[in-house]
C-alpha cells in the first residue's frame, strides 16, 4: 500500500508521516518511511533555470522516473525490495543503493512536496494534503531553515522568489486539495483541523 503525505514546504508532512509510522509499529503493522528528499536531482539540474527560478523548483527538483522505478513499480508489481533513496541534496552526492525488503503487507509512507503531480498522483492508494498559508510557511521556514541558508533574509529570499512561487505553480496546475483523499488544515500544528475526508 502506498500512502502519500503532501503539502507545501513546512506544512508538517514528515512529522505526520513519522507519527503514523510510530502508531503503526505500536500496532505491529509493517511500515516503511520514504521521503522525496532522497530523490532530488543533482544541483546542476535543479538550478539549470536559475537558482531562484520557480519553474526550476517545480519542474527540475526531483527525479520522478526513479521514484516510479525504485518505489512505486516494485510495490505495484509485488516485488520484495525497494530502493528508498538515490541522492543526498545536502552533501550533493549520490547515495549507495538503500535496498529495503518489503512484503505484500508493507505500508509505504511517502512524504514530500508535489506528491499529486500527474506523474505520480494516480499511484497512491491513499493521500493526505496538509494545508497551510504561505504566511505560516514563511514563519516556520525562518525557524527551520535559518541555519541551512545562513540568515533570515536569505531564507525569505529563497522562499519568496523560488519556493513559494513554485508551489503556487503546483497548486494551480495540479489542485492537490481536490486530488487528495484527506485535507488537513495544519496552520496550528497543535490543533489540526480535518477539512476533507473521514477517518472513521
Amino acid at each position: 500500500m502506498l500512502v502519500a503525505f503532501d503539502g507545501v514546504d513546512t506544512s508538517g508532512k514528515t512529522t505526520l508521516a513519522n507519527a503514523v509510522y510510530s502508531n503503526l509499529k505500536l500496532r505491529n503493522i509493517e511500515a516503511i518511511n520514504v521521503s522525496i528528499d532522497k530523490f532530488h536531482n543533482p544541483k546542476d539540474i535543479r538550478i539549470q533555470k536559475g537558482e531562484l527560478s520557480p519553474e526550476g523548483f517545480y519542474f527540475d527538483s526531483f527525479n520522478y522516473d526513479k521514484i516510479i522505478e525504485f518505489i512505486i513499480s516494485p510495490v505495484k508489481n509485488g516485488k520484495t525490495t525497494i530502493i528508498n533513496g538515490i541522492y543526498d541534496y545536502k552533501t550533493e552526492s549520490y547515495l549507495d543503493q538503500q535496498i529495503t525488503p518489503i512484503s505484500k503487507n508493507t505500508i509505504i509512507l511517502f512524504d514530500g512536496i508535489f506528491m499529486h503531480r500527474d506523474e505520480v498522483d494516480h499511484y497512491w492508494d491513499l493521500s493526505i494534503f496538509l494545508d497551510i498559508s504561505f504566511t505560516t510557511v514563511r514563519q516556520r521556514a525562518i525557524k527551520r531553515d535559518k541555519e541551512y541558508f545562513g540568515s533570515d533574509e536569505k531564507v525569505l529570499e529563497k522562499y519568496n522568489k523560488r519556493y513559494i512561487p513554485g508551489e503556487e505553480l503546483y497548486l494551480g496546475l495540479c489542485n492537490p486539495q481536490a486530488r487528495a483523499d484527506f485535507v488537513i488544515d495544519n496552520n496550528d500544528w497543535e490543533n489540526p483541523v480535518l477539512i476533507k475526508g473521514n477517518f472513521n
